[in-house]
C-alpha cells in the first residue's frame, strides 16, 4: 500500500519532469524561429550586397566606356596633328587601343559581377546552414517535450520512487 505522502511527492517529480520538458521545448522552438528569423535576414542582407555590388559594377562600366571613347578620341586627335597619313600602323594603334580599353572594362566588369555572384551564393548557404540549425532546434524541442512526459510517466509509475515500499 503506497503511502499518500510518497504519491504526492510522485506527483509533484512528474509535474517537475513535464514542466522541466515543457520550458526546455518551448525554450528550443523560440530558438528555432530565431534561426528562421536570422536565416531570412541574411538572405535579405547578402541579396542587397549583390544589388549594390552589381548597381556600382554597371556604372562603373558606363563610366568607363565614356573614358575610353575620350582615350580614343584623343588619340585619334594626336595622330591628326602630328599629320600622319591614315596608314596601316595608326589605325593598328587605334585597334590595339581600343581592344586594350575594352578588355579592361570588361574584365572589371566580370570581376565585380563575380564578386556580386558570389555574394548571392554566400547569403544563400548561409541561410540554407541556419535554416537546418532552425529544424534541429525544432527537433530538440520536441524530443524535449517527449522526454518530459516519459519522465512524468516515470515519476508516477509504481514502484518508481525511492520511496515507495
Amino acid at each position: 500500500m503506497l503511502n499518500p505522502i510518497m504519491g504526492f511527492a510522485s506527483i509533484i517529480s512528474a509535474a517537475g519532469a513535464l514542466a522541466s520538458g515543457a520550458v526546455q521545448a518551448s525554450a528550443q522552438r523560440q530558438q528555432s524561429a530565431a534561426y528562421r528569423e536570422a536565416a531570412d535576414n541574411e538572405w535579405k542582407l547578402a541579396a542587397r550586397a549583390a544589388e549594390t555590388i552589381t548597381n556600382t559594377a554597371l556604372e562603373n562600366q558606363r563610366r568607363s566606356e565614356r573614358n575610353a571613347h575620350m582615350q580614343l578620341a584623343e588619340a585619334r586627335a594626336d595622330a591628326a596633328a602630328g599629320n600622319l597619313l591614315q596608314e596601316g600602323s595608326v589605325i593598328r594603334r587605334e585597334t590595339d587601343l581600343a581592344t586594350r580599353l575594352e578588355d579592361e572594362i570588361s574584365n572589371r566588369t566580370n570581376a565585380a559581377l563575380q564578386e556580386a555572384n558570389d555574394t548571392r551564393l554566400q547569403g544563400l548557404y548561409d541561410r540554407r546552414n541556419l535554416l537546418l540549425q532552425a529544424g534541429n532546434a525544432r527537433s530538440n524541442s520536441r524530443v524535449s517535450l517527449l522526454s518530459g512526459a516519459v519522465g512524468a510517466l516515470g515519476a508516477l509509475a509504481p514502484g518508481a520512487s525511492p520511496l515507495a515500499d
